[in-house]
């Protein structure tokens, strides 16, 4: 069962990834919007170490270094998380606001 969810989750949040990085930096695209995209993509970068990191523990051998790796990829992914949700929710109300001045 957990094979199937990590499978799923890290082909998910891989293929997003590439998708918001890949949006963020097309032409044309508003510097706010942008921005937004790539907070998105920070999103989608920390559920994928974050599932990194909880795999480590599915292992039968739990030995210190790998204990060791998972929480330096827990912490990284929450750092990314928080980071990511920060920087989308700050520009998406800026953004917000400059479509609503220009109109």
């Amino acid at each position: 069962m957990w094979n199937a969810f990590f499978m799923t989750g890290v082909l998910a949040t891989l293929v997003s990834s590439v998708y918001y990085s890949m949006t963020a930096r097309r032409r044309g695209i508003h510097p706010l919007e942008s921005r937004m995209t790539l907070g998105k993509m920070n999103i989608s970068m920390g559920i994928l170490v974050a599932l990194l990191g909880f795999n480590q523990f599915t292992f039968e051998e739990l030995d210190t270094i790998r204990i060791v790796i998972a929480l330096l990829l827990i912490f990284v992914a929450a750092v990314n998380l928080f980071l990511g949700s920060r920087n989308y929710f700050r520009y998406r109300d800026a953004w917000r606001k400059e479509i609503k001045s220009e109109r």
